[in-house]
């Protein structure tokens, strides 16, 4: 699959965190300046560096790496730790397009990434996928490291997923997401969007809609504590493998009951999105009337998230397909939100 961006960085282990939100523009490669230089891909979309340009070494290192990819005429953008007017003339030496603060908070980079790949401007759709990706970004950072979630950063996603479901076009915003290349971020928003906009189809109030997509957004954040390479597996997970994925409703709620703050159905939603009515889910196995309507409604959301969605095993199946095993999984799921779900994504 030919790569959108690349980044050139002399700390590949600390910029695994920049590494997934550049994913957001599709598949990112990296390239590890104290590694010898060899011929590699040039990217669709940007460059992107994330290097000390206070070391001269350094300094026609990445003027080496870039030389041959910006005759291709790709943007060129240039992360400075160090904002000085010294290093700033070196990054324009270099022939950036754009010079960035390295320590620039995830919505305004990706900001400043749109409006360097569309300088005309960005309908409001993108505009909205953009704030929306940053806030999830955000949050499972925070969440990998320890730190207290970004409730403001969140809210402002959950803003942006809803008046992206305002649109009614549910398609453009699903393929958006399907094109970003980090697996977790990308079901965490194709499920808050598939959410969003089941709500609005259902006439649910403004305030109804924000918690549910809040549930949607939060559902999976226990994720960000399984080891990544678990999670990016490229094949199937071992019997081992899966249990410990299988831990993350549990790792999630503990995370939210920890920091409190969160809606009670939040949290519910993240511990529970995985029950089954039959009472065969995890990790409680309840039944029936003990699972509520929310979480009913993002576990329908995050089963057909995770079927049209690619993955190494297999291809993403077709809506009619997906839906057809939706139905199938008869006394799991809430027949009645089914079939109201059915008009979302089946909408002829």
């Amino acid at each position: 699959m030919p790569i959108a961006v690349l980044l050139i960085t002399d700390r590949p282990t600390q910029s695994v965190k920049l590494e997934r939100l550049l994913s957001l523009w599709g598949p990112c490669d990296v390239v590890d300046l104290h590694r010898p230089a060899k011929g590699g891909p040039v990217p669709q979309r940007l460059l992107v560096s994330d290097v000390d340009l206070s070391n001269r070494v350094a300094v026609e290192a990445v003027r080496n790496r870039l030389e041959e990819r910006r005759r291709k005429g790709i943007p060129y953008l240039c992360l400075l730790r160090d904002s000085s007017p010294r290093l700033t003339t070196q990054a324009n030496a270099i022939c950036a397009s754009a010079v960035l603060p390295a320590d620039i908070s995830a919505k305004n980079l990706l900001e400043e990434i749109g409006r360097i790949l569309a300088p005309e401007g960005q309908v409001p759709m993108q505009r909205q996928f953009v704030a929306a990706s940053a806030g999830m970004a955000d949050m499972f950072s925070a969440a990998a490291d320890g730190r207290a979630l970004p409730v403001a950063a969140i809210e402002d996603s959950i803003e942006a997923i809803n008046r992206a479901a305002d649109d009614r076009d549910l398609g453009a915003w699903l393929e958006m997401v399907r094109n970003h290349d980090d697996a977790t971020y990308r079901h965490g928003l194709l499920v808050a969007g598939l959410t969003a906009e089941f709500a609005r189809h259902l006439g649910f109030p403004e305030e109804a809609r924000r918690l549910l997509t809040g549930a949607a957004m939060l559902h999976d954040i226990g994720k960000a504590r399984i080891p990544v390479g678990i999670l990016h597996k490229p094949g199937r997970l071992t019997a081992e493998e899966m249990l410990i994925v299988r831990e993350h409703p549990q790792i999630g709620y503990e995370m939210l009951c920890a920091q409190g703050g969160f809606a009670r159905e939040v949290v519910e939603a993240t511990y529970r999105h995985h029950e089954y009515l039959d009472g065969s889910g995890y990790p409680q196995g309840l039944r029936g009337e003990e699972i509520s309507d929310v979480v009913r409604m993002v576990t329908i959301c995050d089963i057909y998230a995770a079927l049209i969605e690619t993955r190494s095993y297999r291809a993403a199946m077709e809506p009619e397909e997906a839906y057809r095993v939706l139905a199938g999984m008869a006394g799991k799921l809430d027949a009645d939100l089914l079939r109201a779900f059915r008009r979302v994504v089946l909408p002829n």
